[in-house]
């Protein structure tokens, strides 16, 4: 029998040697625990559960394309970052972050064919995965050029073409009418 205890903390304990185990099948078990409960799930055909959970090559060949298409996109805030950090100044560095922001996705531009060539299968078509992948190129060379064009170095004012004007010849000015 449980020895009664006068000390509070020694109400809440519990006494170990009237919990002894019973001799069924589940104490035999090692995963008959306080508050264990076996899943039942009905039976299924291996077979189908296999075929259920494959997939197609065509799909993942097209999500690995939409991967490699959106690539270039991930680069543009590390550039732009880059861009700010190296400032409006024309120096060596920011010269080096320029060229390498349009020389760059135009490289990639020209080996897209070898970056989406595992991907290609009768099957389905490249096409909008091509075009997503030139764009965001397109929009590394776009940032490329404003970072020029914010140092200085695009001719966008008049004051940058006046070695091709014309000067303008005037008649001069004389009180007597002929």
């Amino acid at each position: 029998m449980a020895r009664k205890s006068t000390s509070p903390l020694l109400a809440w304990s519990l006494n170990n040697s009237q919990l002894a185990p019973k001799n069924n099948k589940q104490s035999d078990n090692i995963d008959a625990i306080i508050g264990f409960t076996e899943l039942k799930t009905p039976a299924k055909d291996k077979s189908k559960a296999v075929k259920d959970r494959s997939v197609s090559t065509t799909e993942i060949q097209v999500s690995k394309a939409w991967d490699v298409a959106y690539s270039p996109a991930k680069t543009i805030p590390m550039n732009f970052m880059m861009m700010w950090m190296s400032g409006n100044g024309v120096q060596i560095f920011s010269m080096m972050v320029v060229a390498m922001m349009i020389m760059n996705p135009l490289k990639g531009i020209m080996s897209m064919h070898g970056v989406f060539a595992p991907f290609r299968s009768p099957n389905h078509s490249l096409l909008p995965q091509m075009t997503v992948f030139v764009l965001c190129h397109l929009a590394c060379i776009a940032l490329g050029l404003y970072k020029c064009w914010s140092m200085g170095l695009l001719p966008t004012e008049s004051s940058d073409w006046l070695a091709w004007y014309q000067p303008t010849h005037t008649q001069p000015l004389t009180p007597y009418l002929v």
